[in-house]
Protein backbone atom coordinates (compact mmCIF):
# COMPACT_ATOMS: atom_id res chain seq x y z
CA UNK A 1 0.00 0.00 0.00
CA UNK A 2 2.94 2.35 0.40
CA UNK A 3 3.85 1.65 -2.87
CA UNK A 4 0.93 3.04 -5.05
CA UNK A 5 1.23 6.87 -5.52
CA UNK A 6 -1.97 7.73 -4.25
CA UNK A 7 -0.59 6.79 -0.80
CA UNK A 8 1.75 8.87 -0.56
CA UNK A 9 -0.09 12.09 -1.89
CA UNK A 10 -2.64 11.36 0.24
CA UNK A 11 -0.37 11.37 3.31
CA UNK A 12 1.41 14.06 1.64
CA UNK A 13 -1.97 15.95 1.69
CA UNK A 14 -2.68 14.86 5.37
CA UNK A 15 0.73 16.18 6.66
CA UNK A 16 0.19 19.46 4.89
CA UNK A 17 -2.91 20.12 6.49
CA UNK A 18 -1.88 18.96 9.61
CA UNK A 19 1.25 21.93 9.13
CA UNK A 20 -0.89 24.55 8.19
CA UNK A 21 -2.92 23.03 11.43
CA UNK A 22 -0.05 23.65 13.36
CA UNK A 23 1.04 26.83 12.13
CA UNK A 24 -2.27 28.28 12.59
CA UNK A 25 -2.50 29.32 9.06
CA UNK A 26 -6.25 28.99 8.92
CA UNK A 27 -6.33 31.60 11.44
CA UNK A 28 -4.46 33.94 9.99
CA UNK A 29 -6.33 33.19 6.42
CA UNK A 30 -9.49 34.14 8.72
CA UNK A 31 -8.01 37.23 10.71
CA UNK A 32 -6.81 38.49 6.84
CA UNK A 33 -9.96 38.01 5.24
CA UNK A 34 -12.09 39.47 8.18
CA UNK A 35 -9.24 42.64 8.12
CA UNK A 36 -10.06 42.91 4.67
CA UNK A 37 -13.73 42.42 5.08
CA UNK A 38 -13.67 45.06 7.61
CA UNK A 39 -11.61 47.38 5.75
CA UNK A 40 -14.12 47.17 2.77
CA UNK A 41 -16.81 47.58 5.03
CA UNK A 42 -15.56 51.09 6.30
CA UNK A 43 -14.93 52.17 3.12
CA UNK A 44 -18.44 51.43 2.02
CA UNK A 45 -19.86 53.09 4.99
CA UNK A 46 -17.41 56.20 4.02
CA UNK A 47 -18.98 55.91 0.55
CA UNK A 48 -22.28 55.85 1.90
CA UNK A 49 -21.68 58.78 4.00
CA UNK A 50 -20.11 60.87 1.81
CA UNK A 51 -22.78 60.31 -0.72
CA UNK A 52 -25.24 61.19 1.89
CA UNK A 53 -23.33 64.90 2.64
CA UNK A 54 -23.49 64.74 -1.26
CA UNK A 55 -27.09 64.55 -1.71
CA UNK A 56 -27.21 67.69 1.68
CA UNK A 57 -24.41 69.40 -0.68
CA UNK A 58 -26.81 68.99 -3.92
CA UNK A 59 -30.46 69.94 -1.79
CA UNK A 60 -28.84 73.06 -0.27
CA UNK A 61 -27.75 74.08 -4.02
CA UNK A 62 -31.23 73.20 -5.48
CA UNK A 63 -32.43 75.44 -2.91
CA UNK A 64 -30.14 78.04 -3.11
CA UNK A 65 -30.67 78.29 -6.49
CA UNK A 66 -34.68 78.18 -6.63
CA UNK A 67 -33.79 81.36 -4.33
CA UNK A 68 -31.43 83.03 -6.19
CA UNK A 69 -33.94 83.11 -9.09
CA UNK A 70 -37.05 83.87 -7.51
CA UNK A 71 -34.34 86.56 -5.83
CA UNK A 72 -33.32 87.82 -9.67
CA UNK A 73 -37.10 87.55 -10.90
CA UNK A 74 -38.07 90.23 -8.22
CA UNK A 75 -34.86 91.83 -9.14
CA UNK A 76 -36.18 91.88 -12.94
CA UNK A 77 -39.76 92.99 -11.96
CA UNK A 78 -38.92 95.80 -9.56
CA UNK A 79 -36.19 97.16 -12.42
CA UNK A 80 -39.17 96.93 -15.03
CA UNK A 81 -41.89 99.16 -12.65
CA UNK A 82 -38.67 101.77 -11.82
CA UNK A 83 -37.99 101.91 -15.46
CA UNK A 84 -42.19 102.46 -16.26
CA UNK A 85 -42.30 104.95 -13.59
CA UNK A 86 -39.25 106.70 -14.78
CA UNK A 87 -40.24 107.00 -18.43
CA UNK A 88 -44.07 108.25 -17.20
CA UNK A 89 -41.79 110.84 -14.93
CA UNK A 90 -39.76 111.30 -17.61
CA UNK A 91 -43.19 111.92 -20.27
CA UNK A 92 -45.12 114.17 -17.70
CA UNK A 93 -41.76 116.41 -17.17
CA UNK A 94 -41.43 116.27 -21.06
CA UNK A 95 -44.78 117.42 -21.39
CA UNK A 96 -44.86 119.84 -18.76
CA UNK A 97 -41.82 121.80 -20.36
CA UNK A 98 -43.27 121.83 -24.05
CA UNK A 99 -46.46 122.86 -22.41
CA UNK A 100 -44.19 125.71 -20.83
CA UNK A 101 -42.39 126.37 -23.83
CA UNK A 102 -45.14 126.68 -25.93
CA UNK A 103 -46.70 129.20 -23.65
CA UNK A 104 -43.59 131.01 -23.55
CA UNK A 105 -43.15 131.11 -27.05
CA UNK A 106 -46.91 132.21 -27.40
CA UNK A 107 -46.83 135.32 -24.87
CA UNK A 108 -43.35 136.28 -26.72
CA UNK A 109 -45.09 135.62 -30.26
CA UNK A 110 -48.21 138.01 -28.68
CA UNK A 111 -45.70 140.74 -27.18
CA UNK A 112 -43.66 140.69 -31.00
CA UNK A 113 -47.24 140.86 -32.35
CA UNK A 114 -47.68 143.96 -29.73
CA UNK A 115 -44.36 146.02 -30.62
CA UNK A 116 -45.00 145.10 -34.41
CA UNK A 117 -48.31 146.66 -34.13
CA UNK A 118 -47.48 149.40 -32.20
CA UNK A 119 -44.44 150.51 -34.05
CA UNK A 120 -46.14 150.66 -37.27
CA UNK A 121 -49.21 152.67 -35.60
CA UNK A 122 -46.15 155.26 -34.73
CA UNK A 123 -45.25 154.89 -37.88
CA UNK A 124 -48.71 155.51 -39.67
CA UNK A 125 -48.69 158.30 -37.07
CA UNK A 126 -45.78 159.82 -37.86
CA UNK A 127 -46.16 159.61 -41.79
CA UNK A 128 -50.31 160.98 -41.25
CA UNK A 129 -48.68 163.74 -39.01
CA UNK A 130 -46.25 164.85 -41.56
CA UNK A 131 -48.82 164.11 -44.36
CA UNK A 132 -51.26 166.59 -42.49
CA UNK A 133 -48.85 169.00 -41.55
CA UNK A 134 -47.56 169.09 -45.37
CA UNK A 135 -51.03 169.49 -46.62
CA UNK A 136 -51.79 172.19 -44.00
CA UNK A 137 -48.80 174.26 -45.16
CA UNK A 138 -49.67 174.09 -48.99
CA UNK A 139 -52.96 174.71 -48.71
CA UNK A 140 -55.45 177.28 -46.71
CA UNK A 141 -57.04 175.02 -43.80
CA UNK A 142 -57.90 177.05 -40.79
CA UNK A 143 -56.00 175.85 -37.64
CA UNK A 144 -59.09 174.99 -36.06
CA UNK A 145 -60.41 172.88 -38.65
CA UNK A 146 -56.71 171.38 -39.21
CA UNK A 147 -56.93 170.56 -35.42
CA UNK A 148 -60.23 168.81 -35.87
CA UNK A 149 -58.31 166.51 -38.59
CA UNK A 150 -55.76 165.90 -36.64
CA UNK A 151 -57.94 164.77 -33.72
CA UNK A 152 -59.55 162.50 -35.84
CA UNK A 153 -56.50 161.15 -37.42
CA UNK A 154 -55.27 160.02 -33.91
CA UNK A 155 -58.76 158.52 -33.05
CA UNK A 156 -58.77 156.45 -36.37
CA UNK A 157 -54.99 155.24 -35.47
CA UNK A 158 -55.47 154.28 -31.93
CA UNK A 159 -58.35 152.03 -33.06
Amino acid sequence: MLEKDATWVAIGFILFILMLIYFKIPNKIFTILDNRAQKIKNELDEAKRLREEAQTILSEFQKKNTEAEKTAKTIVENAKKLAKNYEKEAKEKFDQSLVRRKKLLDEKLNRVENDALNEIKNNITDIVLESVRVSLMDSNIKPQAAQDIIDESIKQIRK
